[in-house]
């Protein structure tokens, strides 16, 4: 039915297809992994304060926090 030459050509360009569709899967994950990197609502913020240095003792604490144990402290409690 099929001679040996044919018989390594049909193998060869099936080989040839599988290739691609296996390039094309490995492209397709990897910019579908690209995406997700770039989507801005993924992005994690960090939720941050300033540090004050504390006038009496020089301890640095949040801008809104409050006052501490110590009778002087100027920071409200």
């Amino acid at each position: 039915m099929f001679d040996v030459p044919e018989l390594l050509v049909l193998v060869l360009v099936g080989a040839v297809v599988w290739w691609f569709v296996r390039q094309g899967r490995r492209l397709s994950a990897r910019q579908a992994g690209q995406r997700e990197r770039r989507t801005p609502g993924k992005v994690h913020r960090i939720e941050a304060e300033d540090l004050v240095a504390c006038g009496v003792c020089g301890a640095y604490v949040a801008s809104g926090a409050p006052g501490c144990s110590r009778p002087d402290c100027p920071r409200p409690r």
